[in-house]
This record gives C-alpha cells, sequence and structure tokens, in this order.
C-alpha cells in the first residue's frame, strides 16, 4: 500500500510496502558521499529513489539519475523524484544495471548494494524486496566501473561481516578503496556496516573515524545532524 512519509526537510516521500523502504544505511550513506556542483551520477539499484534524492537535496547542483529493476519501484521513484522538484535534472530508469550500454558518462555512482547472495538468508514474500536484498557484488561493482569516467567516484555502503569480500571485489573490477569509514551502534559494539569511497585505479584508503550511533544520552549529536529536519 502507497503511503506518504516525511522525508529530508521538509519534503515529503512516497514508499509501497511492495518495494524496499528507506534505511538508515542509505541515510547514513547520502551524508558520506562527497561531490561537487555540476557533477552528474547514478544510482545503481535505486528502489524508490531515496538515496539519489538524499544526495540531491545535501548537494546543490547535483544530479543523480537512477536505474532499478522493478517497474513498479522504478515508477514511484520517478514520481518521488518530481515530488521533491529534482524530476528535471535527473531520471530514473527501469532496467537490469547489469545490462548497461552506457560507458564513461557519470562522475559517480552510489549505491547500497544487494546485502545477501542470491541463496542466501531468509526469502521476503514480496519478490521486488527480494530482488533488492539479494545479488551478486561483482555485478554491482562492473556496472560502476563501466558507468563512471577513469576519475569517477564510487559511494557505497556494505554490511560489516563482507569487508573482506568486498575488498577482492574492488579489485577485480578495477577499484581501489580510498576512503573508509565503520558505523557503530555505540562505542562498545562491532560495526554493523561500513562505507566506502573508492575509484578506478590503485591507492591506498584512509581510513576515518567511526561514527558511532548512539551514547549515554540516546542518538548521538552527529548522527541527528545527519538526519537533519525530518
Amino acid at each position: 500500500m502507497e503511503k506518504e512519509y516525511p522525508f529530508y526537510e521538509g519534503k515529503t516521500l512516497l514508499m509501497d510496502d511492495c518495494f524496499f523502504k528507506l534505511t538508515t544505511d542509505t541515510v547514513l550513506l547520502s551524508a558520506f558521499v562527497r561531490v561537487k556542483s555540476g557533477q552528474k551520477g547514478i544510482d545503481l539499484g535505486a528502489g524508490v529513489g531515496c538515496l539519489g534524492l538524499l544526495v540531491m537535496l545535501r548537494n546543490e547542483g547535483v544530479a543523480v539519475d537512477g536505474v532499478e529493476i522493478s517497474q513498479g519501484a522504478a515508477e514511484l521513484a520517478q514520481r518521488n523524484y518530481t515530488l521533491c522538484g529534482k524530476g528535471d535534472m535527473a531520471s530514473v530508469t527501469c532496467g537490469d544495471y547489469t545490462k548497461l550500454e552506457i560507458s564513461n558518462k557519470y562522475d559517480f555512482c552510489v549505491t547500497n548494494p544487494p546485502y545477501f547472495s542470491p541463496k542466501a538468508g531468509l526469502h521476503s514474500q514480496s519478490a521486488e524486496i527480494d530482488t533488492a536484498r539479494r545479488g551478486e557484488l561483482f555485478d554491482v561493482l562492473s556496472a560502476a566501473a563501466k558507468a563512471l569516467k577513469p576519475s569517477g567516484r564510487l559511494f557505497m555502503c556494505i554490511k560489516a561481516e563482507r569487508l573482506s569480500a568486498t575488498f577482492s571485489q574492488l579489485e577485480k573490477t578495477g577499484f581501489c578503496a580510498k576512503r573508509i569509514r565503520f558505523v557503530h551502534n555505540t562505542e562498545a559494539s562491532q560495526a554493523s556496516i561500513v562505507m566506502i569511497e573508492a575509484m578506478l585505479g590503485k591507492g591506498e584508503p584512509k581510513i576515518e573515524k567511526p561514527l558511532i550511533l548512539r551514547d549515554e544520552n540516546g542518538y548521538t549529536k552527529e548522527y541527528r545532524d545527519i538526519y537533519g529536519t525530518w
């Protein structure tokens, strides 16, 4: 069922129980992204447009096209782009990002890639949600490598336990990590997700200070600042 939800800086977002909804890691990733005005990016696996919209709303003059395999989600994403005032800057296309015919076009790529391999974990009753949660990381990275300009940047988040496998897949697809930030629920807890900025080529990554979500007073100031006015 389609409903309206409060969104970033007083905007409204349309979501539907049939499709993957806005998550905390998407919000955190959007704040991790560093781009410049005038640049254009692509969101691989755009869902209902949450990540691409957040990047555009946080960065004036930036456009983010989306690619989403579910027709229903892609249509809802395009409506969200229009609803948030970004429909004239970028668009969401229904398609399979593993079959992209574009090359060397985009300045950056954002993606919250599938957390599970096609056969792992519990399956959702919604085929669209299951598709969003499952897939091969190699396919996402290969599509990003093809879509990006030689100097382009990739921004992504992964489950912390997949870090070693992710580094391996980055190397196989020609990327190197340039910036890494671990996210912890509390200072004492293990990292739950990792946010990565990567680029084509070779190099050594910079490890940023961890992002802590909670302290003894509740949500941390940084976490609250990332969400801003919702």
